[in-house]
């Protein structure tokens, strides 16, 4: 007997049943009534045929797109700390514009900044130092701590700076674009293949079905009557 996954499925979801009747009973009107062939209701069907077919063709792509465990492993070397997970916490000091309507300057910025990491080299805890002194202001009262991330969406000016400490360091004072942050190196997983295989593998299948519409775009000349297209985009409810 199969079990319950928790997730009500499409045959149990009264209102997705309700919707899906309400939208096949009206559709049957129209068809009854002829309004298929009215040209502009044609013209709306026929790209939203092509919308759905345009998915399906790029979603084949994605599946027959020949990805072998080399190419994961190939893609983890070349990038590496892209895939690894951090946990961070940051104490940020502005420059220009302050919280309270000041203005400070880069070199007092980075002077706060450096003030800041000494407090916390002479054993002043992380998350008190942020609550009393962190200038962003959505996460001081959390004591600084971010949302885990990979690397890959890390700052570039983050990550290097890092990537090379061990759990439970704090860098020196990082520039960002808005000012000055001190980093806390909460924990860093390293990323292996049997962790990140899927992930990657979907990412290099998204890349192998956009890399096949760009070369088939760019070989495939494509013309517009954009008076027709202006016409239909008036009549666009």
């Amino acid at each position: 007997m199969a079990q319950s996954t928790g997730t009500p499925s499409f045959a149990d979801d009264t209102d997705q049943l309700s919707t899906y009747a309400r939208t096949e009973i009206l559709a049957a009107k129209a068809r009854t009534s002829g309004l298929a062939r009215d040209p502009v209701t044609a013209e709306r069907i026929r790209v939203a045929i092509d919308g759905v077919l345009a998915a399906a063709e790029r979603e084949h792509l994605r599946t027959t797109a020949r990805i072998t465990p080399d190419d994961v492993k190939r893609r983890l070397s070349e990038h590496p700390y892209a895939y690894d997970q951090f946990a961070l916490s940051h104490i940020f000091i502005a420059v220009g514009r302050t919280p309270d309507g000041g203005e400070r300057s880069d070199a007092e910025a980075l002077a706060k900044a450096r003030q800041i990491k000494k407090q916390l080299d002479d054993g002043a805890d992380f998350a008190t130092v942020a609550k009393a002194q962190s200038e962003d202001t959505q996460t001081a009262s959390q004591g600084g701590e971010l949302d885990p991330m990979l690397g890959m969406y890390m700052s570039n000016a983050f990550l290097p700076a890092v990537s090379q400490l061990h759990d439970g360091d704090v860098s020196g004072p990082v520039r960002g674009p808005n000012g000055y942050h001190v980093l806390l190196v909460q924990q860093h997983i390293g990323a292996t293949y049997d962790k990140t295989h899927a992930m990657i593998e979907a990412v290099l299948r998204d890349e192998a079905a956009d890399e096949a519409i760009a070369t088939w775009v760019r070989q495939t000349p494509v013309s517009f009557d954009k008076a027709s297209l202006a016409d239909q985009g008036s009549r666009a409810p």
